[in-house]
């Protein structure tokens, strides 16, 4: 799993752990040493998103890597082309305040390719392939 350094710095405390048991790698600027939790550890990477995404490939073996890093992490991601696909979760809620999710993508159409919604009244999960 890949995260944010602003999720990290949010979620750390309410986890406990990391957010699910796998390892997970923390895209930053600032040189740390890796946090030990109870089911695995948090590595901070701070040589660009290529390198931490080359980390967590390693680390998944024949798995899947997930990055939840809110919008500014997963921008990053889509930006440099790293993004196979996206899930959202949508709520129906406004909020008022925050970073858009798809602000800073620049102005190239990305066309996206839905392959599965799944509804109920307290959320809508929407599943796009990012096409190459």
């Amino acid at each position: 799993m890949v995260i944010g350094k602003r999720t990290f710095d949010v979620g750390v405390d309410l986890w406990q752990d990391t957010p699910f048991p796998v390892p997970c790698f923390v895209v930053t600027h600032e040189s740390r040493d890796p946090l030990r939790m109870r089911s695995d550890v948090f590595t901070f990477v701070n040589d660009g998103l290529h390198s931490t995404l080359r980390q967590a490939r390693q680390a998944a073996g024949d798995r899947n890597v997930l990055i939840m890093g809110g919008p500014t992490t997963g921008q990053q991601f889509v930006r440099a082309g790293l993004v196979d696909e996206i899930h959202v979760q949508l709520v129906p809620v406004f909020l008022g305040t925050g970073t858009r999710l798809f602000d800073h993508l620049g102005t190239d159409h990305i066309e996206l390719g839905r392959t599965a919604v799944i509804e109920s009244p307290h959320v809508t999960h929407l599943r796009f392939h990012v096409p190459r």
